[in-house]
């Protein structure tokens, strides 16, 4: 990959790095929101809490997904000259 990218022009290196970057976002987000909802979802069946904690477990998805985008872009940009 690094031979690849070696050969790349400068604009395509920093093309590929940009889509590779919102990609990872996307997946951050949908990851942490698929996770806490199916726990919560578990949860609230089991305590039969009428959909109140699969509401907190949503809101807690999209906080923490949200959490690693910013922790995923601070350490992008700190590597950036």
């Amino acid at each position: 990959m690094k031979k690849l990218l070696q050969k790349l022009r400068i604009k395509d290196r920093e093309t590929l790095e940009g889509l590779t970057l919102i990609s990872q976002l996307g997946l951050n987000i949908v990851v942490s929101l698929l996770i806490f909802f199916l726990i919560f979802l578990w949860l609230d069946r089991k305590l039969q809490t009428n959909n109140i904690l699969l509401f907190a477990g949503i809101i807690l998805g999209i906080a923490c997904g949200i959490y690693l985008n910013y922790k995923h872009l601070k350490r992008f940009y700190d590597k950036k000259p």
